[in-house]
């Protein structure tokens, strides 16, 4: 059984032969080949061959294209600032006053250098792998993206008093989203991850969330595959029920405090949960701390046959030992899960 075949089968319920697990080391790989951060999301060439590293070091059973959302937003306009051993952000919002919104244009896919590095990772993958691991594709939540282009205050606001503007900037993110997100099937993702920075109620409440889940339906209905929801550093659960409704939604990444025994509660048992080991923890955990962590997240589901092990949150970080990551991965690989 390879990779693939591992995940696919945590899908349908299948047996497997041993638990599927994936890691977010979309960062890590420079750090296993001492490649310069800056460097490493702006070549395609040498961000895959730290992902290379990855997959020989670790052979996880889902591989991930770039995780990067602030290089999205540069695609729309925004100037990032590159910090070593981290991860771009953005520089400032683009967007300071509602009339920008009318001058906002969609990045255009063959034209867009930050577009072509997501898209060239993704192939060089694809190239490699395809038939043999699944490959994750992440990619910002149409109602997500204002956030980062006009700061998270500004877009409540907007949310809240400004109707029209929130029509016209959704229509935009949503035509990038489906343009976006099929365009990364299409060069070979197996299925697109969008974490819920902003849509989610450590930011915004209930009924603003309702007032932007039919632009996610229509959004995610036009998607030509599978959609896994990552927690993207928050809480799912008291959203969950509404995100297991919209198309195509097949995963659940939850927040590491959160309980996959009331995710099962809530949406049922034949959606696939992943988690739920704090990735960004990893940096600071001993060994045993790591092993213990991972060995209470697969006894909990040892019965689940729709489970993949993950990590939550952000990329395991630059400096993280990788005898903790390894620990993580024999434990994984020595679980007895039947």
């Amino acid at each position: 059984m390879n990779s693939l075949e591992r995940i696919l089968a945590a899908v349908s319920g299948d047996d497997t032969d041993y638990q599927p697990f994936t890691l977010l080391l979309s960062l890590y790989g420079a750090s296993l080949i001492k490649s310069d951060t800056t460097a490493h999301y702006r070549d395609a060439a040498l961000w895959y061959k730290g992902q290379r590293a990855v997959i020989d070091t670790f052979d996880p059973d889902i591989v991930i294209t770039p995780f990067s959302f602030p290089i999205e937003a540069e695609a729309f306009g925004s100037e990032l600032v590159f910090l070593d051993h981290y991860g771009p952000n953005v520089k400032k919002p683009i967007i300071t006053e509602l009339s920008q919104i009318d001058q906002l244009t969609v990045p255009d896919l063959e034209l867009s250098p930050s577009i072509q590095f997501f898209l060239k990772c993704t192939n060089f993958l694809s190239d490699d792998f395809r038939g043999n691991k699944a490959i994750a594709s992440p990619i910002h939540s149409p109602a997500d993206i204002p956030a980062l282009l006009m700061g998270i205050e500004m877009w409540i606001d907007t949310l809240l008093f400004h109707p029209k503007e929130v029509e016209k900037i959704m229509e935009k993110t949503v035509e990038h989203f489906v343009q976006f997100g099929n365009e990364l099937i299409e060069s070979g993702a197996t299925f697109l991850v969008v974490p819920v920075n902003f849509t989610t109620p450590m930011i915004i409440t209930e009924k603003i969330f309702n007032h932007l889940l039919p632009y996610l339906a229509n959004a995610f209905r036009q998607i030509k595959g599978p959609i896994v929801i990552h927690n993207g550093g928050s809480k799912l659960m008291p959203f969950i029920h509404y995100f297991a409704k919209l198309p195509n939604v097949i995963a659940f990444v939850l927040e590491p405090t959160e309980s996959f025994d009331e995710a099962r509660q809530i949406i049922g048992d034949q959606v696939v949960l992943m988690g739920n080991i704090d990735g960004p923890g990893l940096l600071n955990y001993t060994k045993e701390k790591a092993q213990e962590i991972t060995l209470k997240i697969l006894n909990n589901r040892k019965a689940d046959k729709h489970f993949i092990f993950a990590t939550s949150n952000a990329d395991i970080p630059y400096d993280t030992p990788i005898e903790t990551i390894q620990t993580v991965v024999d434990t994984i690989r020595n679980f007895n899960k039947y």
